[in-house]
């Protein structure tokens, strides 16, 4: 044989027994990868997940990469998409629209949208109009297998060059999407995340094709409806969770009568990160839960027609926003400003999936209040019935120089009050002393134990708290730790001022105090540890704590920026510290404060009436229910109060009421004018005979929770209590029969429980 043959027949020999051997490893390396969560697979776009092995099992280009009891996870890469699947059913929730269902009248970049899992929005300057996908934008995807699931590195190309990591995983029954703050970065100056819409599309549905609702976090709830909207909406609903973020954002200009009276109502702050999505068809539903990052996350929820033919609803993110910046303390100009920094904080979604009897909002708030309870979100409390009888103390007019007091129910007067509600069969109130402390109600903030004068002082008061508790009843004193005056306090050092380093102004047309401030977030948390330990010190355990219960914001300090989570972590930390020292009942608190609530006040019975949601449903009072003592605004100022009291029935919702010994005529030239309907007088009738009422059907549901919640074809609503309560609720004008019961207009039935 030829010298130079046999040399390379010998090389071909080596090559080919190297080959043989790396394929041979590489294999062992790929079936121990999908074991052991130790090897990645590197690709831009490439159809399956080598080191998922032995896991791969495609169907429509999607690769399984996790499983469940219940659900199989599916993942394609290249739209990095997913797909769930019930292995009962075979019913799926898709995460981007397919080819087939795309009906093609959409423009480029809604098409990239539709079809990409993760949606960014780009600053790049001061624009804020850069839309970011996996379809439109040059992207490098890199996809690990985890422990039941995978987590992808997304890397986007061109003009940005930022990135992230998602986590997806199977835990249970609950899918979580989880994208690591470390994860995250920008590398090019001036190029910026702004937000991110992790699966906008998750669960979609096309116009009518699947009989459905999906849940807005709106009030106590509401449902959209997955029919056919035929294009009657220009816009869907876009909530920030925990309201607007003042520090960011100027406040628009309320619409006033003649310059004091507020004539327009305030849309409902949305305090529950939650949405949802339910197939009725395929019995097939979620529940999303914005488990962290939600302090600066909107819940959008999109019917058909918008934009688009498709419902949708998701989670987006804001890391990073645009505002306007005053050139002049005259604010005479103004130029846009990119945040100093993002929000640094996980950005986290669980999906709780449903089927069957579950996939339904009643579902939803079984398992709502499932993971609230089990995650310590939530503490269960005494929830023996009250009725809430709050007064008003005092408050102040205008008087030549300076004010003079205005009272409107003294302590001893206060003490009568309660007294004859007792004779009249209410047995136990929950009171909130509102102007109790000096100088009325508006001289806040409240740092010591100082009654005003006019209602008793520090003797009365003490001995009508102290004889109400002897009595049965609670009685808590009222903080707003929030606001400041700056008619009665100091303001130079503590007052919050926005981004744009200008102090924000509350404006609130009041006919003495007409402007307040918010107070620093840390100068809030030391106000109240001073008023904690002083009441404390008085034997005064009781505070009904309102302010920073519902808001929060973004501030600036010093030439520093501070983030809603900083604010975030300053009110958590200050109410946890109080709650740990005194009962603390909270005002419309936002969902990271509920654990610490013996009770929640003000809490909504209705939506905010916007023309795109089909129906309202107690959502919120169905996860509390059994959990946590729940109140409803006040009945004084409900225009329809029969319509309020059926909702109470309804929801289990306890009632409220707000009076006063004296006529609220002498509130006229005060800051209270427009509390029309106070006298005590008015309203103890009323008040006996919803406590009557209510209080009965307390005592048949007791602790028990509501878990199913439905209309009936003729109109009935349906109320299952998990101890056998039945409550039919008629909230129409004529008799409805049915069920086996028959129930009269504008009236309610309950059944079981003897």
């Amino acid at each position: 044989m030829d010298t130079k043959k046999s040399k390379k027949l010998l090389i071909v020999i080596i090559i080919a027994a190297v080959l043989l051997i790396a394929g041979i490893v590489t294999a062992v390396i790929i079936i121990m990868g999908a074991e052991t969560d130790i090897v990645k697979g590197t690709h831009s776009h490439s159809a399956a997940i080598p080191a998922l092995g032995a896991r791969i099992d495609a169907k429509d280009g999607f690769v399984q990469v996790a499983e469940s009891d219940t659900y199989k996870l599916y993942y394609y890469e290249p739209q990095f998409s997913i797909r769930l699947e019930n292995k009962k059913t075979g019913a799926v929730l898709d995460s981007t629209v397919s080819d087939e269902k795309d009906d093609g009248r959409n423009n480029a970049s809604w098409t990239g949208y539709m079809k990409s899992g993760i949606v960014i929005n780009a600053i790049i300057g001061t624009l804020n109009t850069y839309q970011v996908d996996v379809n439109t934008v040059k992207t490098d995807i890199e996809t690990y297998s985890i422990e039941n699931g995978i987590y992808a590195k997304l890397s986007f190309g061109g003009k940005y060059n930022f990135g992230l990591g998602v986590e997806i995983k199977l835990d249970g029954d609950d899918l979580t999407v989880r994208v690591p703050d470390g994860s995250i970065y920008e590398n090019t100056e001036g190029t910026y995340i702004s937000t991110v819409s992790l699966f906008p599309f998750l669960g979609y549905t096309y116009l009518d094709e699947q009989d459905g609702y999906m849940l807005v976090p709106d009030g106590n709830g509401a449902l959209i409806y997955l029919d056919n909207k035929e294009g009657r909406y220009i816009t869907g609903f876009s909530g920030l969770i925990y309201g607007t973020d003042d520090g960011m954002t100027n406040r628009t200009a309320v619409s006033t009568l003649w310059e004091h009276y507020e004539t327009v109502t305030s849309a409902n702050s949305v305090i529950a990160p939650v949405f949802g999505m339910a197939h009725l068809d395929d019995k097939l539903a979620y529940l999303g839960i914005v488990e962290s990052g939600d302090e600066r996350c909107s819940i959008e929820v999109v019917p058909n027609g918008v934009m688009v033919d498709y419902n949708r609803c998701f989670a987006r993110f804001l890391l990073r926003d645009v505002y306007v910046q005053p050139l002049n303390q005259s604010n005479s100009g103004t130029v846009p400003a990119v945040e100093q920094d993002r929000m640094h904080s996980d950005l986290t979604v669980r999906y709780r999936l449903l089927s069957e009897d579950n996939a339904n909002y009643s579902g939803m708030a079984n398992s709502y209040r499932e993971y609230l309870l089990n995650s310590g979100r939530l503490i269960k409390q005494d929830t023996s019935y009250r009725t809430r009888v709050d007064l008003l103390g005092s408050d102040r007019e205008a008087f030549l120089m300076g004010t003079t007091a205005v009272t409107m129910t003294t302590a001893a007067q206060a003490g009568d009050i309660l007294d004859e509600l007792r004779t009249l069969g209410v047995s136990s109130v929950l009171s909130v002393f509102k102007g109790w402390q000096s100088g009325g109600v508006y001289d806040v903030p409240v740092t010591s134990f100082s009654a005003d004068g006019c209602i008793g002082g520090n003797s009365a008061l003490k001995n009508f708290i102290k004889t109400q508790a002897e009595a049965g009843n609670t009685v808590y004193l009222y903080d707003d730790a929030l606001s400041v005056n700056a008619d009665t306090h100091a303001t130079t050092y503590n007052v919050m001022k926005m981004v744009n380093k200008r102090t924000f102004r509350n404006e609130t047309h009041g006919q003495v105090y007409d402007t307040f401030y918010y107070l620093m977030p840390g100068r809030s948390g030391s106000d109240l540890a001073h008023l904690t330990k002083d009441l404390v010190s008085a034997g005064i355990g009781n505070i009904a704590l309102s302010g920073i219960t519902e808001k929060l914001f973004s501030y600036s300090s010093k030439g520093s920026y501070y983030s809603r989570t900083d604010t975030m972590d300053i009110y958590e930390d200050a109410v946890n510290a109080a709650a740990g020292s005194v009962s603390l009942i909270t005002e419309t608190p936002n969902a990271y404060l509920w654990k610490y609530s013996d009770a929640l006040l003000d809490m909504p019975l209705s939506s905010s009436d916007y023309l795109y949601l089909d129906r309202e449903i107690p959502f919120l009072s169905m996860v509390f229910k059994g959990t946590v003592p729940t109140y409803s605004e006040y009945v004084n100022f409900e225009a329809n109060k029969r319509e309020n009291f059926l909702k109470m029935v309804e929801s289990g919702m306890y009632p409220s009421f707000y009076v006063a010994a004296e006529d609220s005529s002498k509130l006229i030239y005060t800051n209270s004018s427009d509390l029309y309907s106070l006298e005590y007088t008015s309203y103890r009738d009323t008040i006996a005979e919803y406590d009557r009422a209510l209080r009965e059907l307390a005592a048949k549901t007791a602790d028990a929770h509501i878990i199913l919640h439905e209309t009936t074809d003729s109109g009935l609503v349906k109320v299952t209590y998990d101890n056998g309560v039945t409550v039919y609720v008629n909230f129409a004008g004529s008799e409805i029969s049915e069920d086996g019961v028959t129930v009269g207009a504008l009236s309610y039935i309950i059944k079981g429980g003897e």
